[in-house]
């Protein structure tokens, strides 16, 4: 087994937890729902999508370890590296790798809906990525955000450990971090009513996003919305923004 050389090695460890749920509405049985998920959040296309959050944040991607489970669910880990500032990846061996390992990792977990209620099934999305070296987490918020579509995103940010720089201080944080959605594109903080509650002293960051507005075409599994009489656009809408609500404020 090949060793990482450790560049530049520090002890801050910043933590990127997510939790992303995206609804539909299902008008008839859901087995076609359930394929269509088990296809689209696979372990495989998961990795992908894990594999281009690494490289946004400028790693490597070390070692994979993936899971499909039945009837539905995937499972994906990454362990990343940072390459060394000094010189560019092109220039070193891949068996030989300069890279900044800190235990670093990245991991999503999916959990479908097994039990639609009144048509509605919710598919959630775990996402954690934790890293110790110069790599923010929080370049990639948006992203993950837009890569999932997510209706409700549950994000928390926390960063542990002491560092010190090169005078000696200790350092607890390198990040001038007052909000999570200090790093929110305008699109996206244009779409979602937002939630903060931080405890800046212990570097403990929370933030919950809502989207504003539905639309069903999004949302109505395999049906043409078109054919909708008004009145039932009008009950499916209530539903979802109902479900959206209770998801926000963890209320029933």
């Amino acid at each position: 087994m090949n060793e990482i050389t450790l560049f530049g090695f520090n002890n801050l460890t910043k933590s990127l937890s997510f939790s992303l749920y995206k609804l539909h509405y299902l008008s008839s049985h859901p087995a076609p729902y359930n394929t269509f998920i088990k296809e689209r959040y696979s372990a495989d296309k998961l990795n992908i999508v894990l594999t281009e959050i690494c490289h946004a944040i400028g790693g490597t991607v070390l070692n994979i370890a993936k899971q499909d489970y039945q009837p539905q669910g995937a499972s994906v880990t990454l362990m990343i590296s940072e390459e060394s500032p000094d010189e560019p990846l092109s220039s070193i061996a891949s068996e030989s790798l300069i890279a900044h390992l800190d235990k670093s990792h990245l991991c999503i977990h999916t959990y479908p809906d097994e039990s639609p209620q009144d048509g509605i099934a919710i598919f959630r999305a775990d996402i954690e990525l934790s890293t110790c070296g110069v790599i923010s987490p929080l370049k990639v918020l948006n992203q993950v955000i837009e890569a999932f579509d997510a209706d409700v995103i549950d994000i928390d940010y926390r960063i542990r450990g002491m560092t010190r720089d090169r005078h000696g201080r200790k350092l607890y944080n390198f990040d001038k971090l007052n909000n999570v959605s200090d790093f929110l594109s305008a699109e996206i903080t244009n779409s979602y009513y937002i939630s903060e509650h931080n405890f800046i002293e212990q570097n403990l960051f929370h933030a919950k996003l809502s989207r504003k507005e539905i639309n069903l075409n999004d949302y109505v599994f395999q049906r043409n919305v078109e054919y909708l009489l008004g009145e039932e656009q009008r009950l499916i809408s209530a539903k979802l923004t109902k479900e959206i609500q209770q998801l926000f404020t963890n209320t029933n």
